[in-house]
């Protein structure tokens, strides 16, 4: 399957399509900088300082924590301590959330056409199940893999690995969309090609780095004015 000619060329939408949420379905509202701040004192806390820690942002300070915790046995230790914080900051974005335009119509003609659509997010599974609910996408998305489910949040690809398992599928036939740079990083991990949505947690210049195989202004665009076709 593929979708139009404006996503045509190497583009191809294949058999599935794994969306990001906060930034990519809905707006951007998860508050960067005070909620960083906690998490890192409550790292501190459990003896987790350093550059990585120091530098790095929400999720790639957990999964740098992960690397050095696991090994001792204290993924419970690191959960009782910074899952709190995130949930409270997710409640706090669930307040604010709202869908991004032509998000509903796009999932839509996905499922009009056939290609699946799955999730991996970073956000915590009680505020990303009732803000699908809310926003009618919760029937057209499966699975749904929050960062609850996993043990590394994206950038590492654990999310989307777990999806092509469960949907059987070469990393081939999977197109990514998501917002941000950890977006890109993950995809790539995985295999996955990868579509960036501007507008959301990243600007355009934050890619520079880390070009995706397409960038898009508006989700529209992912499959143009024709309906997805087999």
């Amino acid at each position: 399957m593929m979708l139009s000619s404006r996503f045509s060329a190497g583009h191809s939408a294949g058999k599935a399509v794994i969306f990001d949420f906060e930034g990519t379905l809905v707006d951007f509202q998860w508050q960067l900088a005070p909620a960083q701040a906690e998490l890192r004192a409550a790292l501190a806390a459990l003896g987790c300082e350093g550059e990585a820690f120091a530098r790095g942002n929400y999720a790639t300070m957990w999964n740098a924590a992960v690397d050095r915790l696991a090994p001792q046995g204290r993924m419970a230790e690191l959960r009782q301590a910074l899952c709190p914080i995130y949930d409270r900051w997710d409640r706090d974005a669930l307040t604010r959330w709202s869908p991004r335009a032509g998000a509903a119509e796009l999932l839509g003609r996905l499922a009009a056409g056939g290609v699946r659509a799955g999730m991996v997010s970073n956000v915590g599974r009680q505020a990303l199940d009732a803000a699908l609910a809310r926003f009618g996408f919760l029937g057209r998305l499966a699975p749904v893999v929050s960062r609850d489910e996993v043990s590394r949040m994206k950038p590492a690809a654990e999310g989307i690995l777990r999806l092509l398992a469960e949907w059987r599928l070469d990393a081939g036939e999977v197109l990514f969309v998501g917002d941000s740079r950890a977006d890109v990083r993950s995809a790539r991990a995985a295999g996955v090609r990868v579509a960036i949505v501007l507008g959301g947690e990243c600007g355009e210049a934050d890619f520079a780095d880390d070009p995706p195989d397409r960038m898009m202004a508006h989700l529209d665009e992912l499959d143009g004015p024709a309906s997805v076709k087999k």
